[in-house]
């Protein structure tokens, strides 16, 4: 069996059940870009408005561009999900919360998660393990709930952290450049 199959049936067995699916679909909501900016957007209000002021834009463009790369590859890959794949050699997989429509690779809720998370990493380096042991969270929550394999969850932080890591990039440029005389 291929590695990545073996990787999702471990998790997927051992993170199932009633409480474990409860905890991982809450967990998994944190990928959603809405719900991040209802979260992310308050908190650098009431803390850091001049953060909010000069961030919020690249941060939002970077998950944004993620989304739209995710939609594209999904469409380009065509992966099945895995309970559609095991479904078809006879294997039963747990997905409790049904198995979404569109393709399985990459997984867009790792790439919202880790785009917020690793933009947020940078932006305050003594909350980085928190950003990202949630996003890590979201990720494993997609393989918990049946509808994505590793490789998916994988391949969706990578697209997530390096259009970060590039906004992030040119927010610091274009602030050096805005700050220089001349």
């Amino acid at each position: 069996m291929h590695l990545d199959d073996q990787a999702f049936l471990a998790v997927n067995r051992a993170l199932s059940g009633d409480a474990a699916a409860a905890f991982f679909f809450a967990v998994s909501w944190l990928g959603n870009g809405a719900v991040l900016a209802a979260i992310i957007v308050p908190l650098l209000f009431a803390f850091s408005r001049g953060t909010l002021r000069r961030h919020l834009v690249p941060l939002v463009l970077a998950t944004a561009v993620g989304g739209l790369a995710v939609l594209a590859i999904k469409i380009a890959c065509a992966r099945p999900r895995p309970p559609l794949h095991f479904a078809a050699i006879g294997v039963a997989v747990s997905a409790p919360d049904g198995v979404p429509p569109d393709s399985s690779f990459p997984s867009g809720h790792a790439q919202t998660a880790f785009a917020a998370a690793v933009y947020l990493a940078l932006l305050f380096p003594r909350g980085a393990a928190l950003f990202l042991a949630l996003a890590a969270l979201v990720g494993l929550s997609r393989v918990a709930l049946g509808v994505h394999y590793p490789s998916d969850v994988l391949a969706g932080a990578a697209l997530g952290s390096a259009l970060s890591i590039a906004a992030f990039l040119i927010a610091k440029r274009m602030e050096r450049q805005r700050a220089s005389p001349g």
